[in-house]
């Protein structure tokens, strides 16, 4: 009994050598028969044997298939998506050229594109920053004008940006005036909260009204678009002043492309003399 018991044991601790020569012992008698026999224990041994390593193989197979035609289909969508946005930028571009180009020939001074690239989010207003800057010859004062009309002023740039104030800023002045009575007034946006133009009582300006830029100050040339008139409202006890609410042709929040009115320095805030003392202009409106 005790005989028996460590051959058990000995068997079981060579377990490992007992099983590579077996399958070597069984290999060399497999190679030894004939082709027909060697066929048939090939196929049992992949339909029992084998059949579940062949089936994971496979399937991780499948999966690192399915797995990098995901990774190209992500690369593929990620060079789609960047060059249509490249193509809807230029088509925007193209739009906004072609839309300029009927203000083109009636405008008296050159002008230079650029885009908003950023806004203020704390005033509520509109300060916009603009990426083009002194280096295209942009300086403080210049009016910024888009293809339906007044959008602001240039108040400071630098080499490649330019800080540009809208007809929604608080700080904001527009002298204008109405195309139908040539009565003047002054654009402003208390609080950034609309905008509206003041004049005086006896002023003849009326809800439907086209207002233009009047031209005094030096900043704005005479006649460029503003807005429209649409509520009139009475300020003040004595009802010396009156105040209208326009809207305006441009709507601030809205623009991206705009641009700069590269005036002759002459013109300019601080640059001698005043609008009135230069060439009437031909302005935006006959």
């Amino acid at each position: 009994m005790l005989i028996l018991r460590w051959l058990a044991s000995q068997a079981f601790k060579g377990r490992e050598i007992l099983s590579i020569l077996f399958v070597f012992g069984f290999c060399l008698w497999l190679s030894s028969r004939p082709e027909a026999i060697q066929k048939g224990w090939r196929k049992g041994f992949a339909t029992t044997v084998f059949l579940p390593v062949h089936l994971v193989v496979e399937h991780l197979h499948v999966r690192w298939g399915i797995e990098k035609e995901l990774r190209e289909i992500r690369r593929d969508n990620a060079r789609l998506i960047a060059e249509n946005a490249k193509l809807s930028e230029l088509a925007d571009i193209r739009s906004t050229i072609g839309e300029f180009e009927g203000v083109r020939p009636r405008l008296e001074f050159p002008f230079i594109g650029a885009r908003v690239i950023s806004r203020d989010p704390v005033r509520l207003g509109g300060i916009w920053i603009l990426d083009e800057g002194g280096r295209k010859g942009i300086q403080e004062g210049m009016a910024v004008i888009s293809s339906k009309g007044v959008v602001g002023r240039i108040l400071a740039s630098t080499g490649g940006y330019s800080q540009m104030q809208s007809l929604s800023d608080p700080d904001c002045r527009v002298a204008v005036m109405s195309v139908r009575s040539r009565n003047p007034g002054i654009i402003h946006s208390p609080e950034g909260s609309g905008v509206f133009v003041e004049y005086g009582a006896t002023s003849d300006i009326r809800v439907g009204d086209s207002l233009v830029t009047w031209g005094a100050g030096g900043i704005f040339p005479r006649g460029l678009p503003v807005g429209r008139v649409v509520e009139i409202r009475k300020t003040g006890t004595t009802g010396i002043m009156r105040q209208a609410r326009i809207e305006p042709f441009q709507d601030p929040w809205q623009v991206r492309d705009v641009f700069v009115l590269l005036r002759p320095p002459i013109l300019r805030v601080g640059g001698g003399d005043s609008l009135f003392a230069a060439e009437p202009s031909r302005g935006l409106v006959p």
